[in-house]
């Protein structure tokens, strides 16, 4: 039997994927990130705007420096920008999309039925995710469930549809903020599921998770529970370059990290990373942390293609708040096929490697 791909309009052969976002998000609510913030005693009682206020052109400076401070900006949550959204994506030369929202963040299964919608409108293929994400977003069903309860509700929605939907998933999320208990226990079931089922697995790993947590937690939780390395995505990993503090890059600006040794260690091993946030313009100012531009990431990922990686990077843009969306002033999902293979075309990378940066990678891993 031959390898297809789960798209939301069914399966696909891999070969039709074409130029492939390995992490987006086209519908989904990160107001957690703003409640986080809130719980650890870090939002200012006198604030630069109002939490109802929508994104405009006249506060977006303002959320370009704290984007929690507006809901509205949090929340992708308007069908039809989103399909114009997506639409951009393939005016760029892009196909196909992996959507990697899940309960926590996705706000409803509903959102699945939209995105079949928008798949529909624009052409574009998309592959929705089963799983969940952060343990402090997960809907009370989950938090006390065992390792067999996570198990069974992945090869549920697998079998059947996500939700209500029957919408087939394509592929599995796990979002890893802290260590706990039920945390890792639902990252070991992914794992196990994503063996049994051959869908892939990917992680997000958290903005301030240091790195030796990340050693010592999730890459070897994954590798105790038998996972599939050549299955497994690790995302986000340009924040594994090191820390941007402003007060140090002014003080002493020769000192731009590229610490690359995490990196080589999870590929070492087998994994695949998605380096993410091309073309992103958020940072963390009231926290003391500048943005990490599109060079700097472009930095390491061209350091690591260099030293023979190329199997085994993906790339996404990460969209998540309407800041990102170019219908918000940004840059959508457009960077990659506008920005940065352009510019690592010019850095001298052959032809090889932005296949399979791109196509030959993400077809490999979203077959099955």
């Amino acid at each position: 039997m031959s390898l297809q791909v789960m798209t939301v309009r069914g399966p696909i052969q891999p070969e039709v994927m074409g130029f492939t976002s390995m992490h987006e998000h086209i519908l989904s609510n990160v107001a957690i990130f703003r409640d986080r913030i809130q719980r650890m005693g870090l939002l200012p009682a006198a604030l630069p705007l109002r939490a109802e206020e929508k994104l405009s052109l006249h506060n977006r400076s303002t959320l370009r420096h704290a984007m929690i401070l507006s809901w509205d900006n949090l929340s992708l949550d308007d069908e039809d920008v989103m399909t114009a959204e997506v639409a951009d994506f393939k005016t760029a030369g892009g196909s196909t999309i992996l959507e990697v929202s899940a309960p926590g963040i996705r706000t409803a299964p509903a959102d699945v039925l939209a995105l079949r919608r928008i798949s529909e409108h624009t052409g574009v293929h998309v592959v929705a995710s089963t799983g969940l994400y952060a343990e402090d977003t997960w809907p009370d069903r989950y938090r006390s469930m065992t390792l067999q309860g996570y198990i069974d509700f992945l090869r549920e929605e697998i079998e059947h549809g996500i939700g209500e939907t029957g919408i087939l998933p394509g592929h599995i999320k796990v979002a890893y903020e802290d260590k706990s208990e039920p945390m890792e226990t639902y990252l070991r079931a992914a794992a196990c599921v994503s063996r049994e089922s051959g869908l892939s697995l990917q992680v997000h790993v958290g903005l301030f998770r240091p790195n030796d947590e990340v050693r010592a937690t999730v890459l070897r939780t994954l590798y105790d529970s038998a996972c599939l390395p050549a299955r497994t995505v690790i995302c986000h990993v340009e924040n594994w370059l090191g820390s941007l503090s402003t007060s140090q890059l002014v003080m002493n600006p020769q000192a731009i990290p590229c610490d690359l040794t995490l990196h080589k260690e999870a590929l070492d091993r087998g994994f695949t990373l998605c380096f993410t946030c091309f073309g992103a313009e958020w940072d963390q100012e009231p926290l003391g942390l500048s943005h990490r531009p599109d060079w700097f990431i472009l930095a390491g990922l061209l350091a690591l293609l260099r030293e023979g990686y190329g199997e085994q990077i993906v790339l996404g843009h990460d969209v998540f708040t309407k800041l990102c969306t170019r219908r918000g002033g940004g840059e959508g999902y457009t960077r990659i096929p506008g920005f940065v293979i352009p510019t690592l075309r010019d850095c001298g990378v052959p032809e090889a490697d932005l296949r399979r940066l791109t196509i030959e990678n993400p077809a490999r891993l979203l077959a099955f």
